[in-house]
């Protein structure tokens, strides 16, 4: 009977050794997956702002960037909506904040599109934009991650952020408040 014991004592410490290489693999693969991750998330944003040349200091206005590619002699306006349709958009790029977190740092990643009444909303709101950006910056520093996570989060950010704009541009219509990019890291 002494054969079957000393069988058993060598197997225990194959299964062993086998996790043990097992373990630092998947630590390694995973740590190249969000790497992976974090590059495509980050270089988006860097390439459309690096795409546009002459557009990186211009406001980030749809409608700029549209009358920009038409030509200097072609305005937007041949292809501005009606009354009923959808306004003229300002987006607001690239909002980079840190948020409130129990366990250390976080970042919220955003990018706004605001849809105005008109044109004459979209100057006011190009006017204010130092003061808008500073307002939507303030609002999320305020926050913590529970408040802006899911569907119910954002739509009360969103309908916060839309107060907010109202009261930094009053009198101007805002007809919606998108959000194009919204990332926790």
């Amino acid at each position: 009977m002494a054969a079957p014991e000393e069988d058993s004592v060598p197997d225990a410490p194959a299964p062993k050794s086998g996790i043990n290489k097992i373990l630092p693999i998947i630590l390694v693969v995973n740590t190249l997956l969000m790497t992976g991750v974090l590059v495509f998330v980050m270089k988006r944003p860097a390439a459309q702002a690096a795409g546009g040349g002459a557009k990186e200091h211009a406001p980030a206005v749809k409608g700029h960037e549209e009358s920009a590619e038409k030509g200097e002699g072609e305005h937007a306006a041949a292809g501005e909506p009606g009354e009923g349709g959808p306004g003229p958009t300002l987006r607001l790029d690239n909002f980079i904040v840190q948020i409130r977190a129990p366990e250390g740092d976080r970042y919220a990643h955003m990018t706004i599109e605001v849809e105005i009444g008109g044109e004459a909303d979209k100057k006011a709101f190009e006017s204010r934009m130092p003061h808008i950006r500073d307002g939507v910056i303030g609002y999320l520093a305020d926050r913590n991650e529970d408040e802006v996570r899911g569907s119910e989060g954002l739509a009360q950010m969103k309908e916060a952020l839309i107060k907010k704009l109202d009261e930094i541009v009053p009198g101007h219509r805002v007809r919606g408040l998108f959000i194009t990019e919204f990332i926790i890291q």
